[in-house]
């Protein structure tokens, strides 16, 4: 076999096997297809926001909001909706049906929902210490974002990281009890 044959089949096999590698460290693979667009929702990132998001509810006395999974996947399937769209309509409760196809009433959004997004541009995820503080610190630091995470009315909440390129959204969906 000659030399160029062999490195072009060992190029072959290498980028077969990069292929199937997930795009980020803990990335879900959604039935919506988010991995087949390229979109990655690492998992430990969006537990860390989470985690981050109760330690400021219990430094201002509030009791720890509860993981919701329904609601997270709606801040997922929200958060490759605006990675794809890059359109926020926050804010709309009008367009909460497209985001999972749920209504409301069936994820038990009771009452008034709430939501936090933070947009980011060539953010690095590579430490998820560093970059869950930033976001949550962001949203600390907005009086309209900052409420929601301090609604006593709020027990439940649902994170959801969506990255495509040095692109992000990560998206915070609250409800009540």
């Amino acid at each position: 076999m000659k030399p160029t044959t062999r490195w072009a089949m060992g190029l072959a096999v290498l980028l077969a096997a990069l292929l199937q590698q997930p795009l980020a460290w803990g990335q879900l693979r959604t039935k919506s297809g988010a991995a087949k667009s390229g979109v990655a929702h690492p998992k430990a990132l969006e537990q860390r926001v989470f985690q981050l998001t109760n330690e400021a509810r219990a430094k201002n006395g509030l009791p720890s909001l509860e993981q919701d999974k329904a609601l997270a996947t709606l801040a997922r399937q929200k958060g490759d909706d605006l990675v794809q769209t890059h359109r926020i309509d926050q804010g709309d409760r009008k367009a909460l049906p497209d985001y999972g196809k749920e209504e409301p009433a069936r994820i038990g959004l009771g009452g008034k929902p709430g939501e936090n997004i933070h947009m980011g541009s060539k953010d690095d995820y590579s430490d998820i210490e560093t970059a869950a503080r930033f976001i949550v610190n962001g949203f600390m630091g907005n009086p309209g974002l900052r409420s929601n995470i301090l609604n006593p009315a709020f027990a439940r909440l649902g994170v959801g990281v969506s990255i495509k390129g040095k692109e992000s959204y990560v998206v915070q969906e609250f409800a009540g009890k």
